[in-house]
């Protein structure tokens, strides 16, 4: 092998280590190919804890020259990817991310949300992390920006489609029925680009000289629409919960270790705003080596990002920085900056991110992190109300009743954050008489409760649909089941306000807060699964009552009839004045009931 070291080019390139079966086994980049290689076969070498042992399988080194550093970079994560070489670290996160893409290259470009980037020419923005995070914004851009989300497939003209809801509402300008013509359009289009872009400055610009302008020409009505539309990009910008003195868009990096593994943190600041941030992890690494570590993540999360930013803040340097420095500028179209800051806001950013990712390592090696694609709003949920992990079961009552006639109760059921419906049980409350809903949710949550510590299936959060009351009733069926332990909450309708057992004072967030969406989504879901079988029951009663042996009665006089008295017991009992009271109820048919009720007395 060392001989052929002075047959290697000077030049940079990148070089593959192969053992005797042709297998590649490590895959690297150099400025130099020849003073690379040959460091590792040199007596004075002191190779790093991976390159070790596999330096005793090396057979054999091929090598690639290329023009410059930058090619070398691309070529060494191209045949990364090819290879899968088992001593080069990999970023183990492969799963694919939703992006926000706009079809640029369409008469009318519609925004839609995609996992897979395609050479149509089209642009997308992203990642997310969470698709919950890119549902609201799509929300809050049609809002703002009418752009069709629509999948026709339309012309620049002649379009022969009806409008939507979308259009009813504002938010789509009709292209599907040429209400609007390409040019103006676009313009939409600009503005919806930017806005993803982090360029939230131009559009507001924009749309104040469009104000103006309107305002000047005396075209007061549109000048009206700017302005609203100018407020509410201010509070969609708003919305984001970290604000910092910088309005830059920057990735901040930090990265921790733990034997062989890594975890990188990014911090994704957007426009001075954090608008995201996500972890990796990283095998095959030496906490010796970090420079290498992080060189390695920096090309791999990079190489397919649909954007990236100005500023790349890092917590050490990296392996040819300047030739990462000008392949990152030649994605992004325009410079990009690589910084290791040694105090100030950002040094803080990074410890910031190099701490969490260390606090995920160690949670990961205690079993307690959970994958990237859970839902935040559970894991939310479990910090709020200090649970040893995020809820993965959650199970949802409620009681629905008409006076003391067909009352029932429900359960539903979030798996992960997800409706179980195969999961829902319905009861037909049994030991409940009259109207005490506290009695009833004490009988629905035993009965379900016994059965599921007979099947070994508690869930992980009881959530009532109700305040101190309810939630009491429900405590007293956990107390009676030796579950005082199991967590329980109550949601009151009326504030939405969250209510624990023994706690005075209720848990309140704000009205767009993902977790509160999560919680009032399971209690109005119990709601309509309880009422739903009320109903089916009450139903079967009106077509099947003794009322139908009544002459003059139909559906709908059994149905007035039921509604006004709330049993077959109030109609028996009720007096003739209060008969004739119920619309379509004559005097010869109330005289009918009477008689009728009376002579089958207690059996009818």
């Amino acid at each position: 092998m060392a001989k052929s070291f002075k047959n290697l080019p000077s030049c940079p390139g990148v070089y593959l280590m192969k053992n005797v079966q042709g297998e590649v086994l490590y895959v690297g980049k150099a400025s130099s190919l020849r003073h690379r290689v040959a460091s590792y076969f040199q007596s004075s070498a002191q190779p790093n804890f991976m390159a070790q042992p596999m330096m005793r399988y090396v057979n054999d080194v091929e090598y690639v020259a290329t023009t410059n550093s930058v090619d070398a970079l691309i070529l060494e994560n191209n045949l990364i990817k090819e290879h899968q070489p088992r001593y080069n670290v990999k970023l183990k996160d492969d799963k694919r991310y939703p992006y926000l893409k706009i079809s640029v290259q369409e008469p009318f470009p519609r925004l839609s949300v995609t996992r897979q980037s395609d050479n149509s020419g089209a642009k997308f923005f992203g990642p997310f992390v969470h698709v919950r995070a890119i549902r609201q914004t799509i929300k809050q851009l049609t809002k703002v920006f009418p752009i069709r989300t629509c999948g026709l497939d339309l012309k620049a003209s002649e379009n022969p489609h009806r409008v939507c809801l979308d259009y009813h509402i504002n938010r789509c300008p009709g292209p599907c029925a040429d209400l609007i013509n390409p040019d103006e359009y676009g313009e939409i289009v600009q503005s919806v680009c930017r806005f993803l872009s982090g360029n939230t400055r131009q559009v507001l610009k924009e749309l104040e000289e469009k104000m103006e302008s309107a305002a000047a020409t005396l075209d007061f009505e549109a000048a009206a629409k700017y302005r609203d539309r100018i407020d509410m990009v201010k509070q969609a910008i708003a919305r984001q919960n970290l604000d910092t003195v910088s309005a830059a868009d920057e990735d901040v990096i930090g990265i921790a270790y733990n034997g062989t593994e890594a975890c990188a943190q990014v911090l994704m600041v957007r426009d001075g705003k954090l608008m995201d941030r996500e972890h990796y992890f990283l095998n095959d690494v030496d906490s010796e080596l970090p420079v290498e570590s992080l060189t390695a993540f920096v090309q791999q999360f990079y190489q397919n990002a649909s954007f990236i930013p100005k500023t790349i803040v890092l917590p050490n340097e990296t392996e040819m920085p300047e030739a990462i420095r000008k392949w990152l500028s030649e994605k992004r179209g325009s410079g990009t900056n690589l910084h290791i800051p040694q105090k100030g806001r950002m040094r803080r950013l990074v410890e910031m991110a190099s701490k969490n990712a260390e606090l995920i390592l160690n949670q990961k090696e205690t079993h307690v992190v959970y994958k990237a694609g859970d839902n935040p709003a559970l894991i939310e949920l479990q910090e709020l109300l200090s649970l040893s992990h995020p809820p993965q079961r959650i199970e949802g009552f409620d009681i629905s009743n008409l006076g003391s006639q067909f009352a029932v109760g429900s359960m539903v059921v979030l798996e992960d954050g997800e409706p179980a419906k195969s999961e829902y049980r319905r009861f037909k409350i049994r030991t409940v008489q009259g109207q005490d809903d506290f009695a009833m949710m004490n009988e629905v949550l035993g009965r379900r409760l016994s059965r599921a510590i007979a099947e070994n299936t508690l869930p992980d959060l009881i959530l009532i649909d109700g305040g101190k009351g309810q939630l009491s009733a429900a405590c007293e069926a956990l107390e009676s089941l030796n579950l005082e332990n199991l967590p329980i909450i109550g949601l009151a309708k009326r504030f939405e306000h969250i209510f624990l057992p023994g706690q005075s004072e209720p848990i309140v967030l704000r009205h767009d807060n993902p977790t509160l969406h999560l919680i009032q989504r399971l209690r109005d879901e119990a709601h309509r699964f309880a009422l739903a079988y009320h109903r089916k029951l009450r139903s079967r009663a009106l077509n099947h009552s003794v009322l139908d042996a009544i002459p003059n009665i139909g559906a709908k006089r059994k149905q007035a009839l039921l509604q006004h008295f709330g049993s077959i017991d109030s109609i028996r009992v009720a007096s003739l004045d209060q008969l004739l009271a119920v619309k379509g109820i004559t005097h010869a048919i109330a005289a009918n009931i009477r008689k009728h009720l009376s002579e089958r007395g207690k059996n009818a």
